[in-house]
């Protein structure tokens, strides 16, 4: 209650200690109220543990088991084939050294690179034959009065070993052209025909080829066509061959 001054009455000890118990007792429930509050309850030990179990891999083998199987499932499939590869190597190697020796020498072959002969019956390797073209008449270029030019051919085996050439009109061919005009072969016709000469080392081996003026076909046509007067150019070719310089002549 308040006093007739405006000030209030004073309070009597009994309310003042009472006051104080209800403060006291309000901040204890209050404090209580918090401790229990922060308490941990079973809910979040197990959300705690199940927590550690995740960061922590060793906690729970499952969780390892479940990730890596994913990537596993390919990776099985993949080593093995990576590591079938080598083992295959050896293996394939292994087959292929008679074949590849085969092949090699194949290519030797027909690249000119042929096996040493090792007796006079064996070919001459190309590399070891040296072969001239020019004329039988040297130095004449003109031809009349229905007379045909003649061309001397030389072979030479420069190398040790005897060996054996071939120098039918197939393996050594005599081709004559007018222009772009293909007029006359050795090798028309000559399908099978073989002349094989054995060679000494640097012992030419010379011969020569007529040219009657007759025109030749692949077809083996007969025919009694002559050349007509003009130009004319003859080549050379052969596996024995190699590079050698055409010869340009006239028919009169």
């Amino acid at each position: 209650m308040a006093s007739s001054t405006g000030h209030p009455a004073p309070v009597s000890k009994d309310i003042y200690w009472r006051r104080r118990a209800f403060v006291m007792i309000g901040v204890l429930l209050v404090l209580a109220l918090i401790a229990y509050a922060c308490r941990p309850s079973d809910g979040a030990s197990e959300t705690s543990s199940n927590q550690a179990a995740i960061e922590d891999p060793s906690a729970s083998p499952s969780v390892p088991e479940e990730e890596p199987s994913e990537g596993r499932s390919e990776e099985p499939e993949e080593e093995p084939s990576a590591s079938a590869s080598p083992s295959e190597e050896p293996s394939e190697d292994a087959g292929k050294d008679d074949d590849e020796e085969k092949a090699e020498d194949e290519e030797s072959e027909e690249s000119g690179e042929a096996a040493a002969p090792e007796s006079p019956e064996d070919a001459c390797r190309p590399q070891d034959v040296v072969v001239t073209f020019d004329f039988a008449e040297k130095d004449r270029d003109t031809y009349g009065g229905g007379a045909g030019p003649g061309f001397k051919v030389t072979v030479v085996n420069i190398a040790e070993q005897t060996c054996t050439v071939d120098v039918g009109p197939e393996a050594v061919e005599l081709i004559i052209h007018s222009g772009n005009d293909r007029i006359f072969s050795t090798a028309d016709c000559a399908e099978g025909k073989r002349e094989k000469q054995q060679l000494t080392q640097g012992r030419p081996y010379e011969y020569t080829l007529d040219w009657d003026r007759n025109r030749s076909f692949t077809d083996c046509r007969d025919s009694s066509a002559k050349a007509q007067p003009g130009w004319y150019k003859a080549n050379l070719k052969g596996d024995h061959v190699g590079n050698v310089d055409q010869l340009v002549f006239q028919l009169q």
